[in-house]
């Protein structure tokens, strides 16, 4: 899921540690180690406020995210220290699930969602699956058109629905996109397979 609507090129890599310069102010990655990892709580501001709290984990059931080698929280901080985006990807041989990603409202239209997108799309081409609400009003559908201008293609062809976080939520529906190519029949039920019985665990 992506927390907001985003307006080149990065260095590829495992994608832990690397600095890119997006205008004037150097943005440094790291990865998190767990939820008492101080970059944890520092991007809790930018969870928050990015998603409607349906589409949010519970703080207390992050500790289990983190428990599965494939789970990566990454955080991207500036030149003061300051968390200023985040990107959570569950990592699999088949595909690469983008769960979150947010960018401070502080870096919006500077290029920032644009360079971290890519910087993944190309350590993982043709693998990475992300999730978008249903193009039904402007907001929603220049964000189909962001990630389209990416190499990501919409999968109508899927009634996908996402299962609620909570025991008291709902499901509510939300579109996949992939990266270069439609998703198959055997990924898709794979993916949904993994999501229901891990993403969503609790």
């Amino acid at each position: 899921m992506t927390g907001e609507d985003f307006p080149g090129d990065l260095p590829k890599g495992d994608g832990c540690g690397w600095i890119w310069f997006m205008k004037s102010e150097p943005l440094t990655k790291r990865r998190v180690a767990g939820v008492d990892d101080p970059l944890f709580l520092d991007s809790l501001d930018i969870y928050r406020t990015s998603f409607p709290v349906h589409e949010q984990r519970r703080i207390q059931d992050f500790p289990l995210a983190f428990q599965d080698p494939g789970f990566c929280y990454e955080v991207f901080f500036n030149g003061e220290g300051r968390v200023v985006a985040m990107l959570v990807t569950w990592r699999r041989e088949k595909f690469v699930y983008l769960e979150y990603f947010a960018v401070d409202a502080s870096l919006r239209g500077q290029g920032a969602g644009q360079r971290i997108l890519e910087e993944l799309r190309d350590a993982f081409p043709h693998k990475v699956i992300l999730e978008i609400d249903p193009p039904e009003d402007g907001i929603s559908r220049r964000r189909l058109g962001f990630y389209q201008r990416h190499g990501f293609v919409p999968n109508p062809q899927f009634d996908y629905i996402h299962p609620p976080y909570t025991d008291e939520g709902e499901p509510f529906p939300l579109l996949l996109m992939t990266h270069g190519d439609l998703l198959d029949e055997e990924t898709y039920r794979s993916f949904v397979d993994f999501h229901h019985r891990h993403v969503v665990a609790r």
